[in-house]
């Protein structure tokens, strides 16, 4: 009861006190099980929209900025409402600018006047405008939600991630591509890159070839083998071997259509179990029997 009494009030405060951008990652960091140096940037990628090529996973700092935005929405929409007009009788005005500079004024309400930043036209024209509207919904209602995606949207669009997400596959499955694209699979080459330890070799060629992502799901002995099979099973013709994973699945997916999403989707999860298997369970199967 205590652990969820705390967490309602942290929930609470979140609405209506800015949180520092470090605390956000710092709480991120912890539901994504992540650390080091590089964690915020991946952060980044995770809550950057699918059609911009991330994870669309709630970004905390931008939530936390939309939700007090609200409070100022309703400071200058409603001015009548108990909240406004206790703002009133406290400071005397519901002038942003003379709020925001005010001594007397409380942190939190700071907070929330300082939040305009991220939309100082839209906001500033509340000061005049008779019926204040908000032009990113339909109704010109604000809502936390149409803030949010303004924040962190960067407008970008990524073509073969909107392909990955509507993708016929098991959610893992997707998940485990996105990670391999975005080169952050736990590969030999990325542990050691994190100062785990790891060995050097490839745990499915046996050789003293670093295992880097391109190796391990193209330029393996053992690897192409599989995609040999794969070919011959499926009855496709001759597979394109660029020098990166993107243009191996594009490149591929163009000659073959959809179906090739399919298809490379399970063979390089089974490549993805395979190693693992060898590493965590010392269990090796020959390329015959995973295809």
């Amino acid at each position: 009861m205590h652990t969820l009494f705390c967490n309602f009030l942290q929930l609470f405060s979140f609405g209506v006190m800015q949180f520092l951008k470090a605390y956000c990652v710092l709480l991120a960091s912890r539901c994504f099980g992540i650390r080091g140096h590089n964690s915020a940037s991946f952060i980044v990628h995770c809550c950057l929209p699918k059609r911009a090529g991330g994870l669309g996973i709630l970004e905390l700092s931008a939530q936390n900025q939309a939700l007090l935005l609200r409070w100022l929405w309703k400071l200058k929409s409603e001015p009548d409402a108990t909240w406004s007009t206790t703002v009133q009788n406290l400071y005397g005005s519901l002038d942003i600018p003379t709020l925001a500079t005010n001594s007397l004024v409380s942190h939190g309400l700071k907070d929330i006047l300082l939040c305009k930043e991220f939309f100082l036209t839209s906001i500033d024209s509340l000061a005049t405008a008779p019926l204040p509207l908000w032009r990113w919904t339909p109704s010109g209602q604000y809502s936390a939600a149409s803030a949010y995606s303004i924040l962190v949207d960067p407008g970008l669009r990524s073509p073969f991630h909107t392909k990955l997400w509507k993708m016929r596959a098991p959610p893992r499955v997707k998940i485990f591509l996105w990670l391999l694209l975005l080169d952050r699979l736990l590969t030999q080459k990325n542990l050691i890159t994190r100062n785990w330890p790891a060995n050097d070799g490839c745990p499915c060629c046996s050789g003293q070839v670093l295992e880097t992502s391109l190796h391990l799901f193209l330029e393996c002995a053992f690897t192409k083998t599989v995609w040999d099979l794969s070919q011959q099973r499926f009855n496709l013709p001759i597979l394109h071997f660029p020098l990166d994973l993107h243009t191996f699945w594009l490149q591929n997916r163009a000659t073959l259509g959809t179906k090739w999403d399919t298809i490379w989707a399970a063979v390089s999860w089974t490549i993805w179990k395979e190693r693992n298997s060898r590493i965590f369970s010392d269990k090796a199967r020959p390329p015959y029997l995973l295809v």
